[in-house]
């Protein structure tokens, strides 16, 4: 890669903040939502006590 002007070099930078910050948004989601901690908009889907039946 060669990189010669200061918008390469933002462009560079912007994209490692962006996989960074992707990255940490899922080891949050991860460990923080499903673990039953954190609020959660989603509704849980793993309660099977209402819907027993075999399909």
């Amino acid at each position: 890669m060669n990189l010669t002007s200061g918008l390469d070099y933002f462009i560079a930078g912007s994209g490692i903040l962006i996989i960074l910050v992707i990255f940490a948004w899922n080891i949050y989601e991860v460990f923080v939502r499903k673990s039953g901690h954190g609020s959660s908009a989603w509704p849980d889907t793993d309660d099977h006590s209402e819907d027993s039946a075999i399909r």
